[in-house]
């Protein structure tokens, strides 16, 4: 080869390292270029001349290698129009402003309509302005369109993507899926609340369905679908209620009530006229564990005096206690008659006495002093007993020397002089001013316990003088408990009534007539219980206060109970003149009236809650009718028992009209409301899943159960509503007979709901536009419905390396690369469609620095040649010099 040849061969090799280092450039320039595929660079040789005797080097070329099948790296982002492509395969786009829709393309399935196709990797689209999903390169993206009639995709034709279905249209309501349990126990006296799901009509109205629940018995329930604003109802109407019935059963009599009462007698002797009280006693009585007491002191004797005003002083102190006794006390001379406030109720009673002795007193002396000359004799008398006790009479005789008689001188100690004489010294002092005011010839004095009498005159002689103390009685004071009338507790007269009857219907009237007074209650048809409509109806007799029972209410059964404990009505009756007789019954009646009347004037004792323990006898209330006589006119009546003798005496009663209370009862059938009937199993194999549904009484109402209710078919109830746009039929599912899950009635208080859910929906606007993983292009609506209005294909090629490239990261079909295959995501070797995410480009800059480095030194080895042969030239040209 001759030295220029060797020139030429250089120069290619600078055109081929120039070529590959523009392939370089681009790859590093296009490494954050979103679906671009590098270049790499190719070298051929080139020969022209090769043999084993001689070779003429031709030099190299440089040719691009198109590297579209490699896969570049996936980012994920946040636009939902950006998508990927993960594997093999190209997205179909085309340029807005050159598509036609009469084109086609032909592809190795057969021909495509298409617009002008170009074929990219680069997935980043957006919506346009024309809502077209259009890359950051302005090339639109091609899909199978959804046909808006049929709605399925038209994969015969592919054309640019847009959305243009900004409206969804609304889905009326066809069917409801209920999933729930039922309480097998429902929390007693609590309604089990309606359970409610909104549907939508054929305008995409919402409208509200409520299914109402009762349970009847055990494992029978009553379901109430109700639809308010349909012309049509799912139920509807009523039928002929179950019996009712009020049947009576114990009948308590009642009996009236006997207040208890008693009696303290307070006992004493008396002596000298005077009641024997001593200082220093106390007087209790104690009532129900509270003691009432009074003790007799020098301050107070004087006020008390008597056995009657002890008795009194006692009476008092009860009655005037606070809190209130339970008794009230009244006092007959010494006695005081204690009754209970309230008629039955007993109260327990005792009585004592504890205090002083009595003291014996004595008189001694007289001690005497004789006669002066210039003084009269004296004589002296000690009383040694400070302590003296009412009813002691201290005496002193006198007689003056001289005198015919002597006088006897007496001091009384009494209730009232007991706090002037205080003691023996007061006493003393009292006889002496006594002595003196005798006028006997003598003067008296008191020093103490000394009495001191001296003749008045000098010289002058006390002939006889003598003493003595008559003391009071030294026999004990005593309160004595005496029973009168015992308690008796008094009942109530009570009824029962038993009422039976269906809970759930409506207007049942069940009616109490007490005394002829009706009681009357409507049922509503939400009373959950026998018990609900019990307490109902006890309420309406409580409410009427002018009735004289009242009412409670437990379980099914009333109990009427008369407001006051009175006996029925005894008659009783006076006959006699002069001698009058009370004959009848052993027990008076309150209300009772009793009169005896003799010239005239009667005398009359009605018989009242607080005297009935008084009054209670005949005998009674003849010893107070004799009382009220004798107290006008002294000693004119006698009683004996049950007979009272005046003269000219009559007598009459006014009986009480008392009595028990009657019941009479009266109870009409209602109505039972239309309703769906749901039974649940009790066998071990079937318990508590729903195992018969029964329509038979929804009335003039829509809805109709499956035919078919075997074990495992579904359990179904279709009804029709109309909310004025025409008949819209929903299917209300509720799970499969005898198998668990839908409708259930395990154990539990509350209903608790899994699912309510209908398949409806209200007229939608457009939200977003996203894709699917499987390629589907998904429009949402703010109803929460979305739509798939298109499909991305995958398009392969046999040979994706020889696809001709254009401005913009796009393809277009060469005859070496094949014809177009269009595919569905992941099916004949395509790629898989990947939303939220871009495809980078396939350049790794580090492989691209290098091949740079090998490049440039490659470029640099070619300079070189040349200037070699241009050495090389330079000696040969100097040959002829």
């Amino acid at each position: 080869m001759s030295i220029f040849g060797s020139m030429t061969t250089a120069v290619l090799g600078l055109n081929a390292q120039s070529k590959a280092l523009g392939h370089i450039s681009d790859n590093i320039a296009n490494a954050s270029t979103i679906g671009y595929k590098r270049v790499d660079s190719a070298f051929e040789t080139m020969v022209l001349q090769s043999s084993q005797r001689l070779h003429a080097p031709g030099g190299v070329t440089a040719q691009p290698v198109f590297m579209n099948n490699i896969q570049g790296s996936l980012t994920q982002v946040q636009s939902p129009t950006n998508i990927a492509i993960q594997g093999q395969g190209f997205f179909s786009v085309s340029k807005l402003s050159t598509q036609s829709t009469s084109g086609t393309v032909q592809t190795q399935t057969g021909t495509v309509s298409a617009s002008a196709s170009y074929y990219t990797r680069a997935g980043d689209f957006e919506l346009d302005k024309n809502r077209y999903l259009v890359n950051s390169a302005g090339y639109a993206l091609n899909g199978w369109v959804t046909d808006p009639v049929t709605g399925q995709l038209k994969k015969d034709q592919v054309a640019p993507i847009q959305v243009s279905s900004l409206i969804d249209k609304p889905t009326s309501t066809t069917g409801i899926d209920l999933s729930a349990n039922l309480p097998a126990t429902p929390t007693k006296g609590e309604k089990v609340p309606d359970s409610s799901i909104q549907i939508f009509d054929t305008q995409g109205n919402p409208r509200t369905v409520n299914f109402k629940w009762r349970q009847q018995a055990g494992s029978d329930w009553r379901m109430v679908i109700d639809a308010p604003g349909s012309n049509s109802k799912p139920v509807d109407g009523s039928f002929a209620g179950y019996p009712a019935t009020a049947t009576f059963g114990q009948n308590i009599a009642g009996v009236t009530a006997i207040a208890q009462a008693n009696a303290v007698v307070i006992s004493g002797q008396n002596t000298n006229g005077q009641d024997n009280l001593r200082v220093g006693e106390t007087y209790t009585v104690t009532v129900d564990g509270t003691n009432y007491s009074l003790k007799i002191t020098s301050d107070n004797i004087s006020s008390i005096r008597t056995y009657s005003g002890l008795a009194g002083a006692l009476a008092n102190q009860i009655n005037s206690a606070s809190p209130a006794a339970s008794v009230l006390a009244t006092v007959t001379n010494n006695v005081i008659h204690v009754s209970a406030r309230n008629a039955g109720t007993p109260f327990k009673i005792s009585q004592s006495v504890t205090g002083a002795a009595p003291t014996s007193n004595t008189i001694t002396g007289p001690t005497t002093t004789a006669a002066t000359s210039t003084a009269g004799q004296i004589d002296r008398y000690s009383f040694p007993q400070s302590q003296i006790d009412v009813g002691d009479v201290y005496q002193i005789r006198v007689q003056v020397g001289g005198a015919a008689t002597s006088t006897v001188l007496k001091v009384t100690v009494t209730a009232q002089t007991y706090s002037t004489y205080a003691n023996v010294t007061g006493v003393v002092q009292e006889m002496a001013n006594r002595i003196n005011a005798a006028g006997l010839g003598v003067t008296a004095s008191a020093t103490g316990g000394v009495l001191s009498v001296q003749n008045s005159t000098a010289a002058g002689t006390i002939t006889a003088t003598s003493s003595g103390v008559v003391n009071s009685s030294a026999a004990a004071n005593t309160m004595t408990g005496v029973f009168s009338t015992a308690n008796v507790a008094g009942v109530r007269q009570t009824r029962t009534v038993t009422l039976t009857g269906t809970p759930g219907d409506v207007g049942t009237l069940y009616s109490l007539s007490v005394n002829g007074t009706p009681v009357t209650y409507s049922t509503t048809g939400d009373e959950l219980s026998m018990e609900d409509i019990t307490a109902a109806l006890a309420n309406k007799i409580n409410s009427n206060t002018s009735l004289p029972v009242t009412a409670t209410a437990q379980g099914g059964v009333i109990s009427v109970t008369a407001k006051t404990a009175t006996d029925p009505a005894f008659t009783q009756t006076m006959t006699g003149t002069g001698t009058v007789t009370l004959a009848g019954a052993t027990v008076t009646d309150i209300g009772d009236t009793y009169t005896v009347t003799s010239g005239g004037v009667p005398y009359s004792l009605t018989i009242t809650a607080a005297n009935h323990a008084t009054y209670g006898t005949p005998a009674a209330v003849m010893a107070n009718l004799a009382a009220q006589i004798n107290a006008v006119t002294p000693a004119a009546a006698t009683v004996s028992g049950n007979q009272l003798t005046w003269a000219g005496a009559t007598g009459a009663v006014t009986n009480t009209t008392a009595q028990q209370f009657t019941l009479d009862q009266t109870c009409v059938a209602g109505q039972t409301p239309a309703h769906i009937g749901l039974t649940f199993g009790k066998t071990p194999e079937t318990v508590g899943t729903l195992t018969n549904i029964s329509t038979a009484l929804v009335g003039t109402g829509t809805a109709v159960s499956a035919a078919t209710q075997a074990a495992g078919a579904a359990a179904n109830v279709t009804f029709t509503v109309d909310y004025g746009f025409g008949p819209q039929q929903v299917t209300l599912n509720m799970g499969k007979y005898q198998k668990p899950g839908g409708l259930t009635q395990y154990a539990g208080e509350q209903i608790n709901v899994t699912q309510l859910v209908q398949n409806g929906a209200p007229r939608g606007q457009f939200k977003d536009v996203v894709f699917g993983d499987n390629g589907n292009v998904l429009v949402n609506y703010d109803n929460g419905r979305s739509k798939v209005i298109a499909k991305v294909p995958i398009i392969t090629f046999n040979n994706p390396n020889a696809l001709h490239r254009e401005s913009g990261g796009v393809f277009l079909e060469s005859e070496d690369a094949g014809k177009p295959n269009f595919n569905d995501p992941e099916t004949n070797g395509a790629g898989a469609v990947i939303a939220n995410s871009t495809e980078g480009s396939n350049v790794d800059i580090a492989d691209e620095f290098t091949k740079l480095i090998v490049t440039q030194r490659s470029y640099s080895a070619n300079t070189k040649i040349v200037t070699t042969s241009d050495e090389m030239l330079q000696e040969v040209l100097g040959l002829k010099r």
